[in-house]
């Protein structure tokens, strides 16, 4: 069994195709639209992430590290990770939750940051 992708709510599509595309160098792959929700998968050939925004939602959008603790990318390695890192640090619609370290226990290096609706987003690459 694959995991085939996670969906996430958005409050602005544009701002989080760009955070994901543009900062992240994830590929717009296919979208649909079904009852005015429109559905954007963002991703590579290895997964992908939905992206669902509804422009008539009420309810704010609110990621909670208590409920959604973190959405993960695999890098090849360190170098990569700090790529990642390096392009999308100083951008107005990301926080830096944690920069490049190691993480001992899963032997692993990863840095952490904030998508535009603050859902904290690892940046992993095995040691």
């Amino acid at each position: 069994m694959d995991l085939a992708h996670v969906a996430l709510w958005v409050s602005d599509l544009d701002a989080s195709l760009d955070f994901y595309c543009d900062g992240l160098g994830l590929d717009r792959r296919w979208s649909w639209e079904d009852d005015n929700v429109e559905n954007v998968y963002v991703g590579t050939d290895a997964g992908e992430l939905q992206l669902r925004y509804d422009p008539d939602r009420t309810t704010p959008i609110a990621p909670s590290r208590a409920d959604v603790d973190h959405v993960a990318f695999t890098l090849a390695d360190a170098d990569e990770v700090e790529e990642a890192f390096e392009r999308v640090e100083g951008r107005d619609d990301c926080a830096v939750v944690a920069e490049p370290h190691v993480v001992e226990p899963a032997d692993a290096y990863a840095a952490f940051v904030a998508d535009p609706d603050d859902y904290t987003v690892e940046l992993v690459a095995p040691r």
